[in-house]
């Protein structure tokens, strides 16, 4: 059965009343989300190329029938290009949305793969399902140069050999400095 099919189903079954399914783990014992969680909002607070003091807020939705807590994120670099982009890792956070506000969730390891160009947040212990949860990712600075910059989000339930989940796009735009309208 695919993740969509199962998604369906347990959204129907959720409609009717009956309790969510347990994990989806494929007949390699591979774990998956039962309910996947995705991408709905991201922004930078600031978007001026090679700015300092930025931080990029990345937002995905945790239904409460996905069931599986979340182990980690991974956040990549897909589309955009600086070599000496990096991040501030030990000033990354997380926070769960709830209606009394923001919560701070805690986090374990956070690292970066300069080379493939990812950065994966662990949580310590993993987070259950059930509320919107928000990333903040601090670069040491904005990339150096102007452009559209996409980084992709994948979300990895707990489990000793898990199946990842895309969560979509974080689609972020630099802008050079305005020069001004000057004669040549």
């Amino acid at each position: 059965m695919g993740a969509a099919l199962a998604g369906a189903l347990l959204a129907l079954g959720s409609a009717w009343g009956l309790a969510p399914a347990p994990a989806i783990q494929y007949s390699d014992g591979t774990i998956g989300f039962s309910y996947p969680p995705r991408l709905t909002d991201s922004y930078a607070t600031r978007s001026l190329v090679s700015a300092g003091s930025v931080t990029y807020y990345l937002t995905f939705d945790f239904p409460s029938a996905a069931v599986e807590p979340l182990d980690r994120v991974v956040v990549s670099l897909n589309e955009g290009y600086d070599p000496i982009f990096r991040y501030r890792l030990d000033a990354t956070e997380a926070f769960a949305n709830t209606p009394e506000g923001r919560t701070s969730l805690p986090l374990g390891e956070v690292s970066e793969d300069r080379d493939n160009r990812a950065l994966t947040i662990t949580f310590d212990p993993p987070v259950q399902p059930g509320v919107p949860i928000t990333l903040a990712l601090r670069p040491v600075r904005n990339p150096r140069f102007g452009g559209v910059y996409l980084f992709g989000a994948n979300a990895y339930p707990v489990g000793d050999t898990a199946e990842p989940t895309f969560l979509g796009y974080a689609r972020l735009s630099f802008y050079e400095r305005d020069r001004g309208d000057r004669w040549p």
